[in-house]
């Protein structure tokens, strides 16, 4: 039996009120330590305000958290962080931020000779090491911004947003790192972008309206939220219109848009013969049929609406 992981963030019931504003609702918590997690939401959903009160930027409103076992005022040298829109002075160079960030640190002079050199290789900016930041690109600036988060050893890094803004090269490259990262530290990355939490996270919280609606290990997310579908495309609007039809009709749960009729691969596996008989007698063309594996999507949408229809 494998040993149990500790906790190194653990929040306890957090609010935080903006006026009349509830951004945070009684969040709770806990993530693991050498975990990549996911801190996924629509925008607004209240996921940078936790990152900021996690990093001391704000406060709370009430509730507490620990960070590798310490308050925020005791733990600053044990985090690093990423702004969702960091800026830099453009006339710096990216090796003299460096410096700067290991001086806010609190380095010494030495471990800070050894560290930015190692960091500049490590997050692929070596070669722009002495240009100035002004000229950089979104992925390089993205880059520098995580390894000044990284300069000093961190047991934490937190990520507001890291590929939002960047193209999809910007987003591969940053993406490519966090991957590298995850064996020196553990990584707290918000994102609205589904996808690319599906591929890097090992554990996934959602957040909407200031409320953890749901918290699972990745893969135990997909298996028993989510489910794969089958995608019936036909050669026309009518043709999948009367499909979906004469399936209702016969009592085959199914969801249509435009071209394609779709449906559970449990309920295809099972109905399939009924399915392609209809097709045939009613005389429609099928111009594909494709298989698509579980998505966070599918949680992220059914959990999205759930508070939708909560509020209604």
């Amino acid at each position: 039996m494998g040993e149990k992981q500790m906790a190194i963030i653990e929040i306890n019931n957090l609010k935080k009120r903006y006026g009349t504003v509830l951004a945070l609702d009684g969040v709770s918590l806990s993530v693991d330590e050498g975990t990549v997690f996911g801190f996924l939401g629509p925008n607004g959903a209240g996921k940078t305000t936790l990152i900021r009160i996690l990093t001391g930027l704000i406060c709370a409103s009430s509730g507490s958290f620990l960070i590798d076992g310490r308050k925020t005022s005791e733990a600053k040298e044990r985090y690093g962080y990423l702004a969702q829109q960091p800026s830099y002075y453009g006339w710096m160079t990216g090796r003299e931020l460096l410096d700067l960030s290991g001086n806010i640190y609190g380095m010494d002079s030495k471990e800070k000779k050894r560290r930015i050199p190692e960091m500049l290789h490590l997050c692929g900016i070596e070669d722009a090491a002495d240009r100035r930041i002004g000229g950089y690109s979104g992925g390089m600036r993205q880059r520098l911004g995580i390894a000044q988060a990284i300069l000093h050893d961190p047991k934490v890094v937190f990520l507001d947003e890291p590929v939002s803004a960047l193209d999809p090269v910007g987003r591969k490259e940053i993406l490519s790192l966090i991957t590298i990262l995850r064996e020196r530290t553990t990584i707290f990355m918000s994102s609205h972008i589904l996808d690319d939490i599906q591929k890097t996270c090992d554990e996934v919280a959602i957040i909407n309206k200031g409320s953890i609606r749901i918290q699972e290990k990745t893969k135990t997310l997909l298996r028993l939220h989510a489910q794969p579908i089958v995608h019936m495309e036909f050669d026309s609007k009518e043709a999948a219109q009367l499909c979906h039809l004469r399936m209702k009709e016969t009592g085959i749960a199914a969801s249509k848009s435009d071209y394609t009729v779709s449906i559970p691969s449990g309920t295809y596996d099972s109905e399939s013969n009924r399915i392609l008989t209809l097709i045939g007698k009613e005389g429609l063309k099928l111009e594909k049929l494709e298989h698509q594996e579980a998505t966070l999507e599918d949680v992220f949408m059914h959990h999205i609406q759930e508070v939708t229809d909560d509020i209604s």
